[in-house]
């Protein structure tokens, strides 16, 4: 401990004295060492890959070769010649490779979610609901099969870890086997997946994925070779989740042709744009695209038609609507506020993601548990939206303010039919996940997704059995999700 405090006070020295500051964009982080180091991981169940053992890694140069202890040597020597920027990579990165990349996708999310242009034309937004839980979830998936295979190449091979070897590294690292790195896992992984994403970013990836993959060296947890067995898997594995992606059925999501399922829809009042001018709804199919886990199990988890306009009970749904827009409390005002998620912001699955990142920094969870983690509730989340546009889509129930226009609501209204909240669906789906992967923290997880449930009614864009039945059917997905992962075969 005391050789990390010395290298931190040391580096805030060497940051002080240079002529050019580094920026920390994201502060520097407490650094502690995993929970757990999981030898079994490679055993663990992959989601795209049939096992971890699809991707063979070549067997590594002996720890007493001539050309191991080169590179060993290299890496010693370095570590005195670290530069600022150097430093400021190393302290950057040891937060962990699969939060970070979390956040560059959640940068990439909002920046993307951008107002659409009011020309009647565009469907919306370039980013929304069901575009934001695809992202996410296959850049887990991605980083969650490429970890099981360095798991298994990892204890496979066993090269010992740096701080075995008399390495005294610049930040802790996991004492696992060296070699492939798991942080070049991750780093090609997340780079080839957001750049098939966002190809308009690719460079600027590249060059994050560069500085994460060499971040290792600098601080003497990884040689070269390590990383070069690291990313080759992370290609490979990368491929194969991109080839999912191109068939998942999300282009079908973008299909316009959602005025025949209008046509067709059994409610008696059906969801028209409040837009000026009128817009067509944020991708309609996404209903399309294929689930992750059970799809007989997930469309099972669609709610119901809900009470009919000239039925007493939509009656007292609408007047409890009027009634909180018309004496909207501080604290309904905050919750609205917080859990709008709009234009601009990472969108309700993002919120989850930056949630679920405290969580694995407290249980101190090592990557291939993070990845799990994400990979868990990302893929519930995007089964839920899936459900939630089925239904959708199938009813067009109107927004509130479409029946009442008077009604003033504390938020924009979302282009599209209001059953069942989306809100509610998607934090439904993330709580049931996180309540299992954490479990003493599933009673505020529940308090924080039952606030993004009502979030819609205080805001006016939602009626209470929007938000009720959206949490039922998060809640299923979610579970669904929780029966998948009991097989998994992780402790």
């Amino acid at each position: 401990m005391k050789t990390y405090l010395s290298f931190l006070v040391l580096s805030l020295l060497l940051l002080l004295a240079g002529c050019k500051e580094p920026v920390i964009d994201e502060g520097i982080e407490p650094f502690t060492e995993p929970a757990t180091t999981d030898p079994d991981g490679g055993n663990w169940r992959p989601v795209v890959l049939k096992s971890a053992a699809d991707i063979s890694v070549p067997q590594p140069a002996a720890v007493t070769s001539n050309a191991y202890q080169a590179e060993l040597a290299s890496v010693k020597n370095g570590l005195l010649g670290v530069n600022p920027e150097q430093n400021t990579a190393v302290t950057y990165w040891a937060a962990g490779g699969v939060l970070r990349w979390n956040q560059i996708a959640r940068q990439l999310v909002a920046k993307y979610n951008a107002v659409p242009e009011n020309d009647g034309i565009t469907a919306s937004s370039p980013i929304t609901d069901p575009y934001a839980a695809r992202i996410f979830a296959l850049l887990s998936v991605a980083q969650y099969d490429a970890l099981l295979v360095t798991w298994r190449a990892k204890y496979q091979y066993n090269r010992p870890s740096l701080i075995r070897q008399d390495v005294i590294t610049r930040v802790p690292i996991a004492d696992v086997p060296s070699y492939p790195s798991e942080d070049a896992a991750i780093a090609e992984a997340s780079y080839q997946l957001l750049a098939y994403l966002f190809p308009d970013e690719a460079n600027w990836l590249k060059t994050k994925a560069t500085e994460h993959k060499q971040s290792r060296v600098w601080a003497g947890a990884n040689v070269p070779s390590d990383l070069k067995a690291g990313e080759d898997l992370a290609t490979a594995v990368a491929a194969k989740v991109i080839t999912r992606a191109k068939t998942d059925g999300f282009g079908s999501a973008l299909n316009t042709n959602w005025e025949t399922l209008l046509a067709k829809a059994p409610y008696d009042v059906t969801w028209k744009s409040l837009e000026i001018p009128a817009r067509p709804p944020m991708a309609p199919l996404s209903s399309q695209v294929k689930t992750w886990f059970d799809s007989a199990a997930v469309a099972r988890s669609q709610p119901g038609l809900p009470p009919a306009t000239t039925s007493a009970e939509f009656q007292k749904a609408l007047t409890e609507v009027r009634e909180i827009a018309n004496a909207r409390t501080r604290e309904q005002w905050r919750i609205a506020d917080f859990w709008a998620d709009g234009a601009g912001t990472y969108t309700p699955l993002g919120h989850w993601n930056r949630l679920a990142e405290d969580l694995v920094r407290q249980a101190r969870q090592n990557e291939l548990r993070t990845a799990r983690t994400y990979a868990l509730m990302n893929r519930a989340m995007q089964d839920g939206v899936v459900v939630g546009w089925l239904t959708k889509y199938r009813y067009f129930v109107p927004r509130p303010s479409q029946i009442d226009p008077a009604i003033k609501t504390a938020t924009v209204i979302p282009n599209s039919p209001g059953y069942p909240s989306s809100h509610a669906t998607i934090s439904a789906a993330a709580a049931t996940v996180l309540s299992y992967v954490f479990p003493d923290e599933a009673t505020n997880l529940n308090a924080q997704a039952a606030e993004a449930a009502i979030s819609g009614l205080y805001g006016g864009v939602h009626y209470r059995f929007d938000t009720e039945a959206g949490t039922k059917s998060g809640t299923t997905v979610g579970q669904i999700a929780i029966d998948w992962a009991k097989t998994d075969g992780v402790k």
